[in-house]
């Protein structure tokens, strides 16, 4: 102590207090929480926004808050709400969001409209419901049944299965819209087949198409109706008993999206 007094030493109360004194630097304020941080010459020196952080989970929620502030506002996706709202919603609050969805029965019917009149354009034929699951349920909302939604599009339907028939790009009459999708793939891609061949020692029944010696069958409404099933069944025994080569082709593999490129690879050149 008298040493100290002698040659003029600074004196401490403990270790502590005379390590803080030998310190260099500056108590800057974490721009986020607020707390103190000291910060040598050196940070102060390297630092270009003159901002100060505790730890990296502080400077990381202050950044992301600036890019945040820098994109446009979003607001509320109701007509006559004007909230501003985090961009990862839609709506400030469940009652606009459910007052939003509600749809009137008016454009709910021009939706439906559309895209049957799309359909139509692309396709040159009426979409059938297996096609169209989205619209087929919209349709049931807005006109009660499928039919009566085909003809506020300004298209004859077909009620009764089979009553109409269908006219392939080739010229061959067919059964269903089915049936004229597999001839149109068939003859788009040049493979030469036959329609309505009979199956040997059964001239009654009959295949709905013969690619060389080839039977394609079309299996709509298997397990669908008991005689319809029968039938099919009774074809797969002749087709085994005269080794016969049979392809099947089943509604998923038409509706909604056609995959006859797959189930019918053999015949691509």
């Amino acid at each position: 102590m008298r040493e100290a007094v002698k040659f003029g030493w600074n004196q401490y109360c403990s270790p502590d207090c005379q390590f803080k004194t030998r310190l260099s630097g500056e108590s800057k304020i974490c721009q986020t929480c607020s707390k103190k941080v000291w910060r040598t010459p050196k940070d102060l020196k390297k630092s270009q926004t003159n901002r100060f952080f505790c730890n990296h989970s502080c400077a990381a929620i202050f950044n992301n808050n600036l890019r945040s502030e820098a994109l446009p506002k979003k607001f509320c996706k109701h007509p006559d709400c004007d909230e501003q709202i985090p961009r990862d919603q839609l709506y400030c609050s469940q009652i606009c969001g459910t007052f939003s969805r509600k749809r009137t029965l008016e454009s709910l019917k021009k939706e439906v409209i559309m895209k049957i009149r799309k359909f139509e354009k692309l396709n040159g034929r009426i979409p059938v419901k297996k096609e169209m699951y989205g619209p087929y349920s919209k349709a049931r909302d807005a006109f009660g049944t499928w039919n009566k939604a085909i003809k506020a599009a300004g298209y004859k339907p077909n009620p009764v299965m089979f009553a109409n028939k269908y006219i392939a790009k080739d010229g061959h009459v067919c059964d269903s819209v089915a049936e004229m999708i597999i001839d149109d793939w068939l003859n788009s891609r040049g493979v030469p087949h036959q329609r309505s061949i009979p199956y040997p020692d059964f001239k009654k029944m009959t295949c709905d198409f013969v690619v060389n010696k080839t039977f394609i069958e079309f299996f709509g409404l298997e397990g669908e109706l008991k005689e319809y099933t029968r039938l099919s069944n009774l074809k797969r025994k002749l087709s085994k008993k005269h080794k016969l080569g049979l392809i099947e082709i089943k509604p998923p593999h038409l509706f909604p999206k056609n995959k006859l490129d797959q189930v019918l690879s053999s015949f691509i050149r």
